[in-house]
């Protein structure tokens, strides 16, 4: 199962973006100048500069997603676009609990723990996305372990 977090924008359209920002801003600046604010253009640069850093650095963060492999007898967590080792847990003992939000309005926590270790998954899906995931992956794990769908048991907070 991939896991991908919400990516509207193509690289091509960022910078189409990107360019269109710039001929607005230089435009501005320009205007600006020839009006007598000698400032406006080196400004202008400074701003593009700092949107385009940021906007590339999100968009390059957004590049990342989840890789979940379950086979019979290993259950494996690997982060994509990041070199640590992928996390590997015994399919029957895995756990997994969907934790509420610490306060009102906070995000709840996907984790899958066994034997002292957990991990998060699907940190950057919404509320109904990651609700959807433990459901799934809950199934999964009761026909790994042998169990009919609806014979797991959960607890308060648990998935």
């Amino acid at each position: 199962m991939m896991i991908l977090p919400h990516r509207s924008l193509s690289r091509a359209g960022l910078w189409l973006f990107l360019a269109a920002q710039s001929v607005a801003a230089g435009g501005f600046a320009g205007l600006a100048a020839w009006r007598g604010n000698v400032f406006a253009p080196a400004f202008a640069v400074l701003e593009l500069a700092a949107v385009a850093y940021c906007l590339v650095r999100v968009w390059r963060a957004s590049a990342g997603g989840e890789s979940i492999t379950l086979t019979a007898s290993t259950l494996e967590i690997a982060r994509i676009g990041n070199s640590a080792p992928p996390a590997r847990f015994h399919p029957y003992w895995a756990q997994l609990v969907l934790q509420p939000g610490r306060c009102y309005g906070w995000p709840s926590r996907l984790l899958l723990r066994s034997h002292g270790r957990s991990i998060e998954i699907g940190r950057f899906l919404n509320e109904a996305e990651r609700r959807d995931l433990a459901q799934r992956l809950a199934a999964l794990l009761a026909q790994a372990k042998g169990l009919a769908p609806g014979e797991h048991t959960t607890r308060h907070g648990e998935a």
